[in-house]
């Protein structure tokens, strides 16, 4: 790949990344002697100059240097006079021998932060983005900074060509794949390549990648993009087709995420699945609150919904289930309050009009002039078409 494919926001990541300051600067033991002429000593005031005459914008004197040279002969194996002998060759546009010299850095010290630093940033100039990648994948694990890398390597991932070495790169360090899929996931537009870069790991951890997978979901049903949020939802869950009318009736346990399966308050309320296909609800009757939710894609018909209602529902409790279209215009398809005449089986019926290709399914509560806890159950629901 040629180096003017590589974003100036990965170079700037690098760039603004401390980790040349903080890991250069070494600090020994606490109560080790230090003679005149130590080595620690003439390195530590070395540095102390170096950084002064780099806040200055000048170039490093000939004294400097001359410490950094009494370093290299008195520890031929320490990395650092190695560091900046390669730094300062870099300033003068001496790249192959500051190459050379930043990999000596890093035989003499495989740990070193700086020397995988210096590396990265030269192989992103000249073009080798998997050499590149392999440096900043040991970097990371060094400092423990993945997530300061994830919005850089985003951008390279809307490089031509990117794709493939990413792959290759999470499968060598899978750290970095959610990081970098959620910094893509904030626009639905990257669906796509998202789908194209998620290595599928059977060994990853699922909590690590729900994150952008949810939001990546999130985005979509906010563009109105229903079709491929449901589709996106179900290869995320590892559903195969899904029937239609509500997910899962039952009101179980399961690891597909919402919006298309439930989600259950517990502000001003509480929605517990109690197993048997039985939703336990208590609603405090203070506020506004949501018990449960989700998202439905019913073609346009008539429906009909039912289930079974016990507890201590009467009426003025402010309990209702509610339907509404998830476009724009947010058009109420149905309000079915639950009362008195709910102890039993509950029934409602709804059109969904052409127009509305998704539905938000609601069971809320509203307080009344006298609040007060009400506390039911939910069981045998059902949803189905009402026209056939």
């Amino acid at each position: 790949m040629a180096a003017r494919a590589i974003p100036v926001a990965l170079i700037a990541a690098l760039l603004g990344f401390h980790v040349v300051r903080t890991a250069m600067v070494r600090q020994f033991p606490s109560g080790t002697a230090l003679w005149p002429g130590h080595p620690a000593g003439v390195l530590n005031q070395a540095m102390a100059e170096i950084g002064a005459t780099a806040a200055r914008g000048e170039r490093l004197s000939a004294p400097v240097l001359a410490k950094v040279e009494q370093v290299a002969r008195q520890v031929p194996l320490a990395s650092e006079p190695f560091l900046i002998h390669g730094a300062v060759a870099q300033m003068d546009g001496r790249d192959q021998r500051a190459e050379r010299l930043y990999l000596e850095a890093r035989s003499r010290d495989p740990r070193s932060p700086a020397a995988r630093y210096f590396l990265t940033e030269r192989y992103l100039r000249t073009g080798r983005v998997e050499p590149a990648l392999t440096e900043m994948a040991v970097l990371s694990r060094l400092t423990g900074a993945v997530g300061v890398f994830a919005p850089a390597l985003a951008a390279y991932a809307k490089t031509p060509g990117a794709v493939r070495p990413l792959r290759r790169f999470f499968r060598a360090a899978p750290e970095f794949e959610p990081f970098v899929l959620s910094n893509l996931a904030a626009d639905a537009r990257n669906l796509g390549l998202i789908t194209a870069l998620w290595t599928r790991s059977p060994g990853a951890d699922p909590q690590a990648h729900a994150q952008w997978q949810g939001q990546l979901v999130a985005k979509l049903v906010e563009a109105g993009d229903f079709r491929r949020a449901h589709a996106a939802w179900r290869e995320f869950a590892g559903l195969g087709n899904v029937a239609p009318g509500v997910f899962n009736p039952e009101f179980r346990k399961l690891a597909a995420p919402p919006p298309f399966n439930w989600t259950f308050g517990s502000a001003g309320g509480l929605a517990q699945p109690a197993g048997s296909g039985q939703l336990e609800l208590i609603y405090i009757g203070r506020d506004e609150a949501v018990l449960a939710e989700q998202m439905l894609m019913l073609a346009p018909g008539r429906y009909a919904i039912g289930m079974q209602v016990s507890g201590d529902v009467k009426p003025g409790s402010g309990i209702a289930w509610s339907i509404e279209c998830a476009t724009a215009g947010k058009q109420s398809l149905l309000a079915l309050p639950l009362d008195r005449q709910s102890a039993g089986r509950l029934r409602g019926a709804f059109t969904v009009p052409a127009g509305c290709p998704a539905q938000r399914l609601r069971l809320s509560g509203s307080p009344g002039d006298f609040p007060r806890t009400v506390e039911f159950t939910l069981s045998r629901f059902e949803l189905q078409r009402a026209d056939r």
